[in-house]
């Protein structure tokens, strides 16, 4: 109830917050505090003529990321292991706690220097070295826009006199470098000794192996499958980290987190890897599973430096270390579509019969090492420029280009949401318009292939529901309508909001027939849920039982509808680097 209240009226004091409800002041207040500890509602104190009122206001992003919560659980399964999801489960459940309540929740003694008591430790290390739970801080609770007024005004009631527009605007460019220092500091809060942390120490590099770019793809290798004058010690400690699986940890943690600390799950660094794994399985989808490894390899490195979606690059990294860090079962014999006459051409003459995934991994390491580089050199000339290559040293060094990758994959979802809902006809207008930009209805029909009453009439579709725009242009001053030149465009900011607000109409109406479908069967639900029932089942018959499997299957399928609409959501605002400055959801 409380909830509802701040996102239908905006931003409340306690006291109009009590009135609108009608709950009383201890529920509200206690309602309050439970969202706080979510970080779902933020507060910050304001002068009302004499007194201070503190005002609370509801994020609807942290209410949207709550049906994310299932793929963030998967990304910590996958990448730390079940102990790790139980840790992180936990956390979120609670919203934020203390690594001492979250140990003795699971049951854990700390006095107890146990094999469980070790790897719970290093567990908890590896989240925060990761960065999937973060400490929380004061300034978690207070929204970005309330803490720059709040240092705006005490720089400006230290100066002696009213400022001035120069000394307001060295003021607001002050607070924004302290912002973006904060933002860009390698410190990672939680550890009892601080000077050794650091987000580049998840990081183990891997050798310089020095290649003549001239012969990237023809590289000397020995029999052992290591490029010849290479140690073998070297490549064999990298190989391990890259090969590593979640569950191995060491004897010992090398780092101790601060029991004491309250910690809360990283929404904006799960983000990046549900960005990055979107990536992956575009390139995946366009060329094959092969391409998809050498895309996963290179944003496995970039990742301990990658912080939240607003980075619009990445780190360069050498081809070296993409190749090393590539998964050994990764399928890198199979064909690849080069979009060219043979659509589908073998990667330097590959066998014929090395094409499944279980020869692709007795391959001979020179081989893959081979295949690795020349997909590399199909991925980084893909029309998309995703990936870049920044020089030609060595074996080359690459980028990622996280600006272009956020484009790319709006736009795609953007194309996939036309279609489903006018058609193809209309997908392809709106492709062409991105493509050429600002042309006339004739030109659009052409370009198209479409007469231009029917182009016509697509267009005004689309106009109609914010998806194109058009341009006037007089030919006279009296700017009569019927001398003028209309031209159409795609105007980005304005689709954006046009598609968030289908996604967000597809949400609601599929949580709303997911209340109706449990009303509609509210007594068989309640019945279910007594604790009798749930004791002896065999108190429900055989059409209750059937009756409450096929509710499950509903419910199921509703709610994968949910996730998929998520997934749309946050390739179309969530990735964006510039969905900070637009601001279309706080």
């Amino acid at each position: 109830t409380v909830a509802s209240v701040l996102i239908r009226e905006g931003r409340l004091h306690l006291g109009l917050i009590i009135r609108t409800t009608g709950l009383s002041p201890l529920s509200v207040r206690q309602s309050l505090a439970v969202l706080i500890q979510h970080n779902i509602v933020t507060h910050a104190e304001s002068k009302e003529g004499a007194r201070y009122l503190t005002f609370y206001s509801i994020s609807i992003k942290s209410v949207l990321r709550l049906k994310r919560a299932g793929l963030y659980l998967g990304l910590v399964e996958e990448r730390i292991g079940k102990d790790g999801l139980a840790i992180f489960r936990t956390i979120m459940a609670n919203g934020m706690m203390s690594i001492a309540s979250v140990r003795d929740s699971l049951g854990i003694r700390k006095s107890a220097k146990t094999p469980a008591s070790i790897k719970f430790d290093n567990t908890v290390a590896r989240l925060v070295k990761e960065r999937f739970i973060i400490a929380v801080t004061s300034k978690d609770t207070v929204t970005k826009i309330d803490r720059v007024m709040q240092q705006e005004a005490k720089l400006v009631d230290a100066l002696t006199l009213p400022p001035t527009g120069k000394q307001l605007m060295e003021i607001r460019h002050k607070i924004k470098e302290q912002e973006d220092e904060e933002y860009y500091s390698s410190s990672i809060v939680g550890f009892t000794n601080q000077t050794s942390q650091s987000s580049s120490a998840t990081k183990r590099p891997a050798p310089n192996i020095a290649l003549n770019p001239a012969q990237k793809l023809h590289i000397e290798y020995g029999a052992d499958g290591r490029p010849k004058g290479i140690a073998a010690g070297s490549l064999a400690a990298t190989n391990g980290a890259a090969h590593s699986t979640p569950d191995e940890e060491p004897e010992h943690a090398a780092d101790a987190v601060d029991d004491k600390l309250c910690f809360r799950p990283y929404h904006d660094r799960l983000d990046v890897l549900l960005r990055n794994q979107q990536i992956i399985n575009l390139f995946a989808d366009k060329y094959n599973a092969g391409a998809g490894a050498v895309v996963k390899s290179i944003l496995r490195v970039t990742e301990p430096r990658t912080r939240t979606c607003r980075d619009k690059t990445s780190e360069v990294v050498s081809a070296n270390q993409i190749i090393h860090h590539i998964s050994i079962d990764a399928p890198l014999a199979d064909a690849v579509d080069t979009g060219s006459d043979m659509f589908y051409k073998k990667l330097n003459s590959v066998d014929d019969s090395a094409t499944s995934p279980d020869d692709s991994a007795q391959m001979s390491q020179a081989r893959r090492n081979e295949i690795a580089f020349a997909l590399l050199e199909v991925i980084h000339k893909d029309c998309s420029g995703i990936i870049t290559k920044v020089e030609e040293r060595g074996a080359g060094q690459y980028r990622v280009n996280f600006d272009r990758a956020a484009a790319v994959l709006r736009d795609s979802a953007l194309d996939s949401l036309i279609q489903e809902k006018y058609g193809a006809l209309h997908a392809r207008i709106v492709r062409v318009l991105r493509d050429k930009q600002k042309l006339d209805e004739k030109t659009v029909s052409q370009a198209a292939m479409l007469p231009v009453a029917m182009c016509r009439e697509r267009l005004h579709d689309l106009a109609l529901s914010g998806l194109v725009d058009t341009l006037e242009i007089p030919r006279t001053a009296d700017r009569n309508p019927s001398r003028m030149f209309y031209l159409w465009f795609v105007n980005p900011d304005k689709q954006m909001r046009s598609a968030m607000g289908y996604i967000f109409q597809g949400i609601s109406n599929l949580q709303q027939r997911i209340d109706h479908e449990m009303s509609l069967r509210s007594a068989l639900v309640t019945k279910s849920r007594r604790k009798d029932v749930v004791a002896d089942p065999s108190l429900l018959t055989d059409n209750e039982h059937k009756e409450i499997q096929n509710l499950a299957a509903i419910k199921q399928k509703l709610e994968v509808a949910i996730v998929r609409l998520d997934s749309m959501l946050l390739v179309v605002h969530d990735i964006n680097p510039l969905s900070s400055d637009l601001q279309l959801l706080q």
